[in-house]
């Protein structure tokens, strides 16, 4: 019998996952601070007030543009660097480490790394485009025009030796044989990394992609500490929307229940996200 076996992972999952997610959808309901009893019944209000929202609606499409365009930056510099790192290198170790470096780093210190970096008065950008002579290039990173693109730079630098060190490890369970066999044939290097390494490594791929999925839309600890010491409205992605809703940013909000309604949008998106994301990179496992 596999139910008992199956038992105590699904009581754990409903006890951690389902029920707060029901309780998180009860309180949506209410207009209530996060403190005492106090809770109104409002219904649907606070779903209604989200769609009249511009501030929501800012956020949810600067959310889909980091999780998009930081994932296409991502996987595109990820599979770039497991191509190059899964030949016999001199250094391989040191640079995949160099690469990795800045997921050791709490999100918080990145944050204050890339708001010294993107400081237009004394930032390294700023002052190495000077440096060069490329001065016109130099920008107000940080400025509500720049600001998204500059921390998706940011998320791209911060996370891609996490999802190199995964492919790294798919690809470190292919059989040589299968590249001694394509370098026989007369394969290039990019033709073999695309029609040998790549599809014996989709589900590995698939399982990075969905990670990404699901954490992009997560991220909170870098945007809040590279905007330091307030987040502006032009970088509030759905994350920071319930933060400053919850607890608020210089002055206090309190509004759990409408920042709870918030949160139920994020745990929405993330499963259909993740369910298109399966959908559109089914295919048939290659064994080996």
């Amino acid at each position: 019998m596999v139910i008992p076996f199956l038992l105590p992972a699904f009581l754990l999952y409903t006890v951690f996952f389902v029920y707060p997610a029901i309780q998180a959808f009860w309180v949506s309901l209410h207009d209530w601070s996060g403190f005492g009893q106090s809770m109104v019944y409002i219904g649907m209000g606070n779903y209604q007030e989200m769609m009249k929202d511009t501030i929501f609606w800012s956020a949810f499409r600067r959310t889909l543009y980091i999780s998009v365009v930081g994932g296409i930056g991502i996987f595109g510099l990820a599979l770039f660097f497991a191509s190059i790192l899964q030949r016999e290198l001199r250094g391989k170790k040191f640079f995949r480490s160099l690469i990795f470096f800045p997921m050791v780093v709490p999100g918080i210190g990145l944050g204050l790394i890339w708001q010294f970096i993107y400081n237009n008065d004394w930032g390294l950008l700023s002052g190495f485009l000077n440096l060069v002579g490329l001065d016109k290039l130099d920008k107000f990173w940080l400025a509500p025009d720049n600001i998204i693109q500059s921390l998706t730079v940011a998320i791209i630098w911060t996370y891609v030796g996490y999802y190199m060190t995964i492919l790294l490890a798919g690809i470190d369970k292919i059989p040589i044989t299968y590249f001694e066999a394509a370098i026989l044939d007369g394969a290039s290097e990019w033709k073999m990394f695309f029609t040998v390494t790549l599809p014996m490594i989709w589900d590995v791929f698939v399982v990075a992609l969905v990670l990404w999925v699901i954490g992009s839309l997560k991220i909170f600890d870098l945007i809040a500490a590279t905007t330091f010491p307030a987040p502006p409205t032009s970088t509030y992605t759905l994350t920071i929307y319930i933060w400053s809703q919850a607890v608020g940013t210089y002055t206090p909000v309190y509004r759990l229940g409408y920042a709870t309604a918030l949160g139920v949008v994020l745990l929405i998106m993330v499963v259909i996200s993740v369910g298109i994301t399966r959908l559109i990179t089914r295919k048939e496992a290659i064994e080996y």
